[in-house]
């Protein structure tokens, strides 16, 4: 397993950049209270990953954690999955089962993708925040409950609230405290411990390659739109690609390239052929200026560039001047 990377009973966690770091801090003291937490970010971020650290690091770690993915659930089946039933409560409901909320007492319920939660259910969510009480369906006896709620989310819920499909009180409910969590591309130092960690992961018992230098200059200028899902997808295929030494830039498919295992000639040129003999902060650096180039090129205007480089605009301009300072040719209409 590769240094430094903090681990706990289920699988290892990776918030090394200062971005990511920052919220896995908040995580570890929101863990200490049992208030409901709300984590937002893109998909495939690592939302359940954070609503791990939030439970291991709390006095429920020994309890249990119990995942459910809202937008998972068919909306006539949910309440049985969420509250459970009595016997009797429906054809063919020969014996009491306890819901997903039962089955999380004493521990946390992470509730993913909490926006896509049917409306009607909402306010029986509501209930069991304020009272710790449920009812299970066909039931009448009232079950005490002690769990933690942490809800997810890629959607703005507020927009939902504006156009009805979300309660506003239930929102308020479930973000007592707040997490944001940030996209792949602005964790940088994030991607080298996780693309070795999924190495690992995918070498099943052999030997784990290393990772060469133009092969993470490549991961670092990626943008990762599928964040670190997307990664382990290349990191997967990159196992399967290379010849169980090294994994170089040649071996590195990325989703949105199809499956060609040369992916980007522009970026493998730059890395490979170019500048073999370059440091790695050398190559990084081209190979992030060629990004930029490419990507405005393409762009109507300056802030929809900074928009698709995962970078803020102010950012961007910086990088511009100095790439001007080095004598290269930034496209004048950029050039504001």
């Amino acid at each position: 397993m590769p240094d430094n990377i903090p681990t706990s009973a289920n699988q290892p966690f990776v918030f090394v950049d200062p971005a990511s770091a920052r919220q896995f801090a908040l995580a570890c003291k929101f863990g200490e209270t049992a208030l409901p937490v709300l984590i937002t970010g893109p998909t495939g971020a690592g939302k359940e990953i954070m609503a791990r650290v939030i439970h291991e690091s709390s006095p429920r770690a020994r309890g249990p954690f119990i995942a459910i993915n809202c937008s998972a659930i068919t909306p006539s089946l949910a309440e049985d999955l969420l509250f459970g039933h009595e016997k009797g409560a429906f054809t063919g409901a020969h014996s009491p089962v306890p819901g997903c909320f039962e089955q999380a007492d004493g521990g946390t319920l992470f509730l993913d993708e909490i926006g896509d939660m049917p409306l009607d259910l909402q306010p029986k969510l509501l209930r069991l925040l304020q009272e710790r009480k449920l009812t299970r369906l066909g039931g009448t006896r009232e079950i005490k409950i002690d769990i933690r709620i942490v809800a997810a989310t890629n959607a703005n819920l507020r927009d939902d609230i504006r156009q009805g499909r979300f309660r506003e009180d239930l929102y308020y409910r479930l973000s007592t405290f707040a997490l944001r969590l940030p996209r792949l591309a602005e964790r940088q130092r994030d991607i080298k411990p996780l693309a070795l960690l999924m190495l690992q992961k995918h070498a099943a018992g052999r030997p784990m390659p290393r990772l060469t230098d133009d092969a993470l200059a490549r991961l670092l200028a990626y943008p990762w739109p599928g964040n670190v899902r997307e990664l382990e997808n290349v990191m997967a295929r990159a196992m399967l690609m290379c010849d169980g030494i090294a994994v170089t830039a040649a071996d590195l498919a990325f989703d949105d390239e199809g499956e060609q295992p040369q992916g980007n000639p522009l970026l493998q040129e730059s890395c490979v052929e170019a500048y073999p003999p370059a440091s790695l902060q050398s190559t990084v650096r081209r190979v992030e200026q060629n990004r930029i180039l490419d990507t405005m090129r393409s762009a109507r205007c300056r802030e929809e560039a900074a928009l698709q480089l995962g970078i803020s605009e102010r950012t961007l301009r910086q990088k511009l001047q100095q790439m001007r300072q080095e004598g290269l040719a930034v496209p004048k209409v950029y050039q504001r």
